[in-house]
């Protein structure tokens, strides 16, 4: 057979050119079953992209992560300390990594970063992104180009990526859960913040707090969710309008960053003795806070393996892609308290 063309793809998918084209150029408006069956239909017809959207420096790896303080400093930190770590080891291969940091959180900012790096020639992808119909299309398209993803912190579920690595959110709020329903009383009440309900990760940890909740049977008009979107202001404010209308609060799960805030809020109400705040995320500022008994218990997370990993299973995958992976790693999960932060 020949070269293979989008008319040939569009008879043989049984769709238009049109679809064809907004399809193998990631374009919306496609179903995501129609985009499925075009992409298999155009692998298994042998179909070779535009130089221009076609990997060709197969030991190249890309790593994205948000802005908008998805990390805080620290996490950050430890983060990059990962990721050049396993860098140093792959780099005597022949393997270059290249670390972007987005300007937002915006799922079409990750789409425009990627598709520049599929110009200029892209192995493996790892990538932390909020989920979204977008996001999804691309990590498809991008198998079906053979190009693995691994995505790192909060999942995109059902999207054909190769692997998560991360901490398992749900019973991550599960263990925050069990530490809390211990010291309630009855008809104690309970406030969950949580930074974005859109990210897989925040989403799951209230669910897995909920449920456990449920299943000791608190009711769930004893607890209160509510979204910071990570912001000190946001967070300081809301916490505090539910400390007034809340007399019975007893209780605070801080599912994301900016765990300052809220202490500081719990300050200024004059309850610090009375409410037990159980956050997420060791960090120098967490640390300071278990040390001065502002915080009772930090839900600890592997971010340095969330770095490092990636990296490692993409050369891996690179150099053997017939390489057995489980479609989810999960991080070891512990909790910290005053005494054994380290």
């Amino acid at each position: 057979m020949g070269r293979v063309t989008i008319q040939m793809i569009a008879e043989n998918s049984g769709v238009s050119r049109g679809t064809v084209d907004r399809v193998l150029h990631n374009r919306p408006n496609v179903k995501p079953e129609v985009r499925e069956h075009v992409l298999k239909t155009a692998k298994r017809l042998g179909y070779i992209s535009s130089p221009k959207f076609e990997h060709t420096l197969v030991k190249r790896i890309g790593v994205l992560f948000p802005g908008s303080g998805w990390f805080d400093a620290n996490l950050r930190r430890e983060w990059l300390r990962g990721v050049n770590d396993a860098r140093h080891m792959i780099e005597p291969l022949g393997f270059t990594v290249d670390v972007v940091e987005c300007e937002t959180d915006l799922p079409n900012e990750f789409v425009d970063r990627i598709t520049e790096m599929r110009k200029q020639g892209i192995g493996g992808i790892a990538l932390c992104v909020k989920n979204s119909p977008v996001i999804q299309r691309l990590i498809l398209e991008l198998t079906y180009a053979d190009i693995p993803v691994v995505t790192y912190n909060s999942d995109i579920p059902n999207s054909g990526r190769t692997c998560f690595i991360g901490q398992d959110p749900y019973q991550s709020g599960r263990v925050a859960a069990d530490l809390i329903v211990k010291m309630l009383k009855e008809q104690d009440e309970v406030l969950v913040v949580v930074g974005n309900l859109e990210i897989d990760g925040h989403r799951q940890r209230v669910q897995g707090f909920c449920d456990k909740c449920r299943e000791v049977g608190i009711s769930s008009y004893r607890i209160t969710i509510i979204e910071s979107f990570n912001e000190y202001l946001l967070t300081y404010e809301k916490v505090s309008e539910i400390l007034e209308k809340q007399p019975r609060l007893s209780a605070i799960y801080m599912a994301n960053e900016n765990v300052v805030a809220c202490t500081e809020a719990v300050a200024a109400s004059e309850r610090m003795d009375r409410i037990m705040i159980v956050g997420n995320d060791l960090t120098a500022e967490t640390k300071r806070l278990l040390a001065e008994d502002r915080i009772d218990f930090i839900i600890k997370q592997d971010i340095y393996w969330q770095g490092y990993q990636p990296v490692i299973l993409l050369k891996n995958l690179i150099l053997s892609p017939e390489t057995p992976v489980e479609p989810i790693s999960f991080t070891e999960i512990s909790v910290v308290n005053s005494e054994n932060m380290g």
